[in-house]
């Protein structure tokens, strides 16, 4: 990146293009920037905004032109993604993350981390783990890591997208405190809103720019206006649904993640055939959990799900809803699991994607994995629609769309509804929910608003007599929930969210804790004498019991191995020679039981469960950020401190990103009917292939989202 710029300009481009293969993403682009200056780049889908973003931070070289930044200028990236920023599996430390880069005193740390938290309301959650955080709720922590490196240049990659009203008005201010103390901010955005905070815009269009003026200057032409905003939805007449049929239903449903409080309590409403419903609340509310709930991916705590047949679910991670290299054989996947092919599956995909925005014929044969945000989603759309169902949801379906794709969805959408299928989505946008038949509110886990007074009971325990036809059946959950919940304990387990209560070992020293440990790990692989062994049992019992383990889960524990180790002490037994001129109890080919061999098969056994014991205890006993923070007092190299707090951040991300994969397949029949562990095996083969590639992916992501971190270790 070329250090020099044009006087009185913060950033200066000149005739700047790129390329990813043969296609262009900008095309000779030129503008310059002022010094606390506030600028909005907008522009559709695929039009190279956030390419450009990637350039103006250095993450990629460009290939063609001059970008010249003022000297000593940090520049700062929101990511457009914000699971992709996240570093830190504690919210706290996460924010933390950047200010110790920048090698701050400890006081100064601890002041940015609660000032940034603060500002983005998030304070309350400093504690909690970072992967337990509604998608809203990490975008204001990605926003919040970001502000705390204090930069000079601040760039958001359609960094309110996933925000409720309330948390938008609040990004908003902190960006317009932070330019009035001379910060300069980018923002590529969809919102008008968000426009109009800006003092400029820049408008990108099939690479090039089509405008670069004020922003009032912008938003009084309402041609240009149109290209951000697209077309106005028009507001729903509301009408009474009584007598209408009721094809899905709630009753009194509850639910609660492991080791988490009551996120939904006592859920009844009803929905009916040929509506347009919308799902709102704060984020973090719980809304993403009812759409699985509804669509058999969860089992509720309580109540149950009425519906005749599973509903289709569009998740919120688009980019996980991908698993096939091309775009139409993406879409192709539902269809083709139910047994669909030849032109009849053909025709069936080009009309999916027709009308979900992404033409067969343009990106039928692009790659998956190269299409823009906003392209992903309007082709994971595409996905769920090739397998008409009666019952659609769309979990946040118009979220990093530009204007006029953001139209085309809601008008799916509704067209979808005046077909006959029941249509439930959540939104964060007023005119959505407007836009739609009818609106249900979710607040601290109940339904705080209809805006179908009749579909509300008036006590949490009365049922909507609607749910109580014989014409609904209640739901199972799909066979494979079970492997979805496992994945998840294993996630929260990894980063820390199981930590509820304090065990007498969290009283000491993270260091301590960690010195203690390698002491009873090593001494009971040590030992070698029978008394010895049991000794080491016995201590490493106790140090179970001091991390909360209870006597009859430690019991359970060594009973759930015992065969394993049997199994391993008969091949001790087959190849361990005798001692000479030992007595032979028994002596049988290749097998001779003697006493040496039966002892050292007995040390081994008690060897191994001391071990075992201790690891598990510590891991119990020790979070990922107390192991990190114990390792730092004993190891003095910070890089080899960083990759092992980044993989303990990396695998539950992919244990994560390897759930959404599954529940898209299950929904789309790539799971099938999953009996027995081996099937469950066979049946995870295919999910290999795409979380490689996410996984190759997360890693590119995750290492410019340290070096935006400031991060250089040294």
């Amino acid at each position: 990146m070329v250090q020099t710029v044009e006087k009185n300009a913060v950033i200066t481009v000149n005739n700047l293009s790129y390329s990813y293969n043969s296609k262009k993403a900008l095309d000779n682009i030129s503008f310059c920037l002022e010094p606390s200056s506030y600028t909005a780049i907008v522009g559709a889908n695929g039009s190279g905004k956030s390419t450009l973003c990637r350039l103006l931070c250095g993450l990629i070289e460009n290939q063609s032109g001059e970008i010249c930044v003022a000297p000593d200028s940090r520049i700062g990236l929101v990511f457009q993604s914000p699971k992709d920023q996240i570093v830190s599996s504690k919210v706290y430390r996460d924010t933390a993350f950047g200010p110790q880069n920048l090698k701050l005193s400890p006081g100064e740390v601890e002041l940015r981390t609660i000032e940034c938290l603060s500002v983005v309301e998030l304070l309350h959650k400093a504690e909690s783990p970072s992967n337990a955080l509604s998608l809203g709720q990490t975008q204001k922590l990605a926003m919040a890591g970001m502000l705390a490196v204090s930069p000079d240049i601040l760039i958001l990659d359609e960094a309110t997208a996933m925000l409720d009203p309330s948390s938008r008005k609040t990004v908003y201010e902190v960006l317009q405190s932070f330019n009035r103390r001379g910060g300069t901010i980018i923002h590529i955005t969809h919102d008008v809103d968000a426009v109009q905070e800006a003092a400029f815009v820049i408008g990108l269009e099939e690479g090039k720019i089509f405008y670069n003026g004020t922003a009032r200057d912008f938003l009084s032409k309402k041609e240009l206006v149109q290209k951000v905003r697209g077309a106005s939805l028009k507001k729903a007449v509301r009408k009474d649904f009584s007598g209408s049929e009721v094809s899905f239903g709630l009753k009194n449903v509850s639910f609660a993640y492991a080791g988490g409080d009551s996120l939904l309590k006592n859920i009844s409403f009803s929905l009916y055939k040929g509506t347009l419903t919308a799902l709102t609340g704060p984020s973090g509310v719980g809304k993403s959990t009812l759409l699985e709930l509804g669509a058999g991916l969860l089992e509720p705590a309580s109540g149950c799900v009425l519906c005749n047949q599973k509903p289709a679910l569009a998740q919120q991670n688009c980019a996980a809803a991908l698993f096939e290299a091309f775009a139409a054989d993406d879409v192709a996947f539902g269809p083709r699991n139910e047994g669909m092919r030849g032109k009849q599956l053909v025709e069936r995909v080009r009309t999916s994607m027709d009308r979900a925005g992404i033409p067969f014929e343009q990106y039928g044969e692009r790659q998956s994995i190269a299409l823009s945000g906003g392209e992903q989603r309007r082709l994971a759309i595409a996905g769920i629609l090739a397998l008409n169902r009666d019952v659609v949801f769309f979990d946040e379906p118009t979220a990093g769309l530009d204007g006029i794709s953001r139209t085309h969805v809601m008008n799916m959408l509704r067209d979808l509804a005046s077909e006959g299928k029941t249509v439930l989505f959540t939104t964060h946008h007023p005119d959505e929910a407007d836009f739609a038949d009818r609106e249900i509110k979710i607040e601290d886990g109940n339904v705080s608003w209809d805006s179908v007074p009749s579909a509300v009971p008036e006590k949490e325990t009365v049922v909507p007599e609607a749910l109580e036809g014989p014409h609904l059946k209640q739901l199972t959950p799909y066979l494979s929930t079970s492997l979805l919940k496992g994945l998840r304990t294993f996630s929260t387990g990894l980063s820390g969210s199981g930590w509820k209560t304090k065990c007498l070992l969290e009283k000491l020293a993270p260091f301590l804790r960690i010195l203690l440990f390698l002491l009873l790990f090593v001494l009971s692989l040590v030992f070698k004498t029978t008394v010895a062994c049991a000794c080491m049992v016995a201590a490493a019992i106790v140090y179970c019991l001091f991390a909360n383990f209870s006597f009859k889960k430690i019991l359970k524990s060594v009973l759930k191995i015992l065969p394993f180790l049997c199994f391993f002490a008969i091949f001790q037994l087959v190849f361990r020679p005798p001692l000479a001129d030992e007595v032979r109890y028994t002596s049988w080919r290749f097998l001779t039981i003697t006493p040496s061999k039966l002892w050292f098969c007995l040390n081994s056994i008690l060897r191994t469960y001391a071990s075992l014991l201790c690891v598990c205890a510590f891991f119990v006993s020790t979070p990922e950020y107390d192991l990190i923070d114990g390792l730092k007092k004993l190891v003095p190299f910070k890089s080899l401190i960083l990759i092992l707090e980044l993989i303990f951040r990396f695998i539950p991300l992919l244990v994560d990103e390897a759930a959404d994969i599954i529940k898209t397949q299950i929904i789309r029949g790539g799971l099938g009917k999953v009996k027995g562990k081996l099937a469950r095996i066979k049946a995870v083969v295919p999910l290999i292939v795409p979380l490689v590639i996410r996984t190759v992916k997360r890693g590119e992501i995750l290492a410019d989202a340290i070096v935006m971190r400031c991060f250089n270790g040294k």
